[in-house]
């Protein structure tokens, strides 16, 4: 029995010395991929800064709203990385102090208690740790899967039009073909978009047909003078190339374009807010399949959970009887020490007794022994004051019968 015990405890250790290295491996190749990826987001970042938000390009305007977006999506996740840090920072504070606690082990309840308290504390810390960040993992699933379906749904719909743009026309000779391909292109576009880009289309896109520079010097002073109609004037000296009546066109094409440009974002408010009950849907349905992926993987671990226990007592079916049976020589042996202990206190207890009873004895015998002395010399005392007294009583007898005798002869010799 004790050869198996050993043995099953020599494959244990063997196996968590396997599971480590593995998870050493699989941690390496994690932080390997993590550093590459890291790597390639800087790419992008630099990527996007340069083509998408610089003051040099022509779509700046258009992709500020994103640029808004992504620059509050990057404060979310600053802040969750330092929030990250400080639970992290709090379990290993925690962690290190229990460490603390047990470099001093002291066999008292107090202290195992205190140690059960920690453990539990750091153990609690640790599981809503973990179900917080599982929470926001399971979020950003659903949010990528969800990102994933429109990702294709618009590769389809920008497949349809490359497919609609090059599909050859035998009526493509004719004026009226453009006009249809760019219907059919902007069908799918609200309304108010697709009025936006035809009329961009037509009148020469975002600067009305002017160049950079002229376009910008015309926003410069429309916007020193808040748009008043004095700014002409003032624009018509810094842009010489142009006359007053095309400065007084261009005006009213760009009125014309903040007022589209306005239902389009309209437009595409509403196109969002839609998008959103889209999204709803989709994202329902991402959970309900999440939640169908997580029964399975909790029935798998579930699973797996039987089947430890069911190893876990089979060790103990086997480690039971050779357990019981050193427990129960260990609680022989205690029970051993313990009897002899009281033997040995009973005899001490009793030689102290019988010691305490013969110094009582002798303590007594002493004391009659004082009591006794004492009586004795207080006996003698009397005594002689009793032997005092009968001679003070025969000296005075004596005295007056000599005084008696003498007076008698003197009175015998006077006669």
């Amino acid at each position: 029995m004790a050869a198996n015990v050993k043995e099953n405890e020599e494959r244990e250790k063997n196996v968590l010395v396997w599971r480590n290295k593995m998870e050493k491996s699989k941690k390496g190749e994690i932080l390997r991929e993590l550093r590459k990826l890291s790597v390639q987001v800087v790419a992008l970042e630099r990527e996007k800064t340069t083509h998408l938000y610089s003051k040099r390009s022509e779509f700046r305007h258009d992709f500020s709203v994103l640029e808004e977006l992504d620059s509050k999506l990057t404060g979310d996740i600053k802040s969750e990385q330092v929030k990250v840090k400080q639970q992290l920072e709090k379990i290993s504070h925690m962690v290190k102090r229990f460490h603390k606690e047990l470099k001093d082990v002291k066999p008292t309840p107090e202290f195992v208690e205190k140690l059960k308290v920690i453990m539990e504390e750091i153990e609690g810390t640790i599981t809503s740790f973990k179900e917080n960040q599982r929470k926001q993992y399971e979020e950003l699933i659903r949010d990528e899967r969800m990102t994933y379906q429109e990702i294709q749904a618009m590769e389809r719909k920008f497949d349809a039009w490359s497919q609609l743009a090059e599909k050859p026309d035998n009526k493509s000779k004719t004026p009226a073909a453009p006009l249809a391909s760019a219907r059919d292109i902007t069908k799918d576009l609200p309304p108010q978009v697709a009025a936006f880009e035809k009329f961009l289309e037509e009148t020469g896109g975002i600067r009305g047909g002017w160049d950079e520079y002229d376009h910008g010097t015309f926003l410069k002073f429309r916007n020193r003078y808040k748009g008043k109609i004095i700014f002409i004037k003032h624009a018509l000296v810094a842009i010489p190339t142009k006359t007053e009546e095309e400065i007084r066109d261009h005006e009213d094409w760009y009125q014309t374009y903040l007022s589209m440009n306005e239902k389009k974002k309209e437009s595409i408010k509403k196109w969002r807010e839609k998008k959103e009950g889209e999204k709803e849907e989709v994202l329902s349905k991402v959970e309900s399949e999440l939640a169908e992926d997580q029964q399975k993987e909790e029935q798998k671990q579930q699973r797996l959970k039987e089947q430890i226990q069911e190893e876990k007592r089979q060790r103990f079916s086997q480690l039971n009887a050779w357990k019981v049976q050193k427990e129960l020589e260990r609680a022989q042996a205690e029970e051993k020490k313990l009897r002899e202990a009281l033997d040995k206190a009973q005899k001490e207890e009793d030689r102290k007794k019988e010691k305490a009873e013969l110094k009582q004895k002798v303590e007594n015998y002493k004391k009659e022994r004082e009591e006794e002395e004492k009586f004795l010399e207080d006996q003698k005392k009397v005594w002689e004051e009793e032997e005092k007294e009968r001679h003070r009583q025969n000296s005075a007898r004596e005295i007056h019968r000599f005084r008696d005798r003498d007076q008698r002869k003197i009175q015998e010799k006077l006669a």
